[in-house]
């Protein structure tokens, strides 16, 4: 009997959407770039680039870990290989997702314009991710089959590990952000702690001189 014709009763043909699915996730197991965190200043724009040998599903995301004040100087927007926008946030908003199929180089863009034109402004701090994953192709669409049930599992697939990676991105930013909080706290309570030791020093001193 030929290798690989039969595995455990079962002809390769019947094991093809088992082995298409098993490539897929250690595919996007494998993203192009991960989660990644910056600084930008006003009236800075800040660009990320990623390219796609291939047809592949691009997506990104992005979140300001800064709570305070309104970004309503600061979007983002992400250009194909022909320099055309195909997706922008609104100025003012705080989180964002996208995904596209394409190849070639798309670059993600940060801008966070000066509005006083006085160069006064917000800085804000990012979370973002920029991933570029290749696009699996049922061997049956070749020959006509585009929409098999392969296919379909594998869109599916795709989609879903799409959201998980957005979810845990998102995990991500909250983890930074909950450690600016605590760093914020912490040196809250420290200046507290010393004005309050200094403020019994100087009681000492004003209680020992009525002595």
């Amino acid at each position: 009997m030929p290798l690989f014709t039969a595995i455990s009763g079962r002809h390769v043909s019947s094991l093809r959407p088992l082995i298409l699915i098993v490539f897929l996730v250690t595919t996007l197991i494998h993203p192009a770039t991960g989660s990644v965190q910056f600084e930008i200043a006003n009236g800075e724009t800040i660009c990320f680039g990623t390219y796609a040998l291939v047809k592949s599903v691009i997506t990104s995301n992005f979140d300001l870990i800064d709570d305070e004040g309104s970004p309503e100087s600061f979007s983002a927007q992400i250009s194909d290989p022909a320099g055309k926008v195909v997706w922008s946030s609104d100025y003012g908003a705080s989180e964002g997702s996208f995904r596209w199929e394409g190849e070639g180089r798309y670059e993600l863009c940060f801008d966070n314009k000066d509005t006083t034109g006085d160069g006064v402004g917000d800085d804000y701090h990012v979370g973002f991710a920029l991933r570029t994953v290749p696009i699996v192709q049922d061997p049956a669409g070749a020959a006509g089959e585009k929409n098999s049930m392969t296919s379909q599992l594998i869109s599916s697939m795709s989609q879903l590990l799409d959201q998980l990676e957005d979810i845990s991105d998102h995990q991500t930013y909250m983890r930074a952000r909950e450690s600016t909080h605590r760093e914020l706290s912490e040196n809250i309570f420290a200046r507290v702690v010393r004005w309050t030791l200094l403020e019994g020093i100087v009681l000492l001193f004003v209680a020992g001189g009525q002595v």
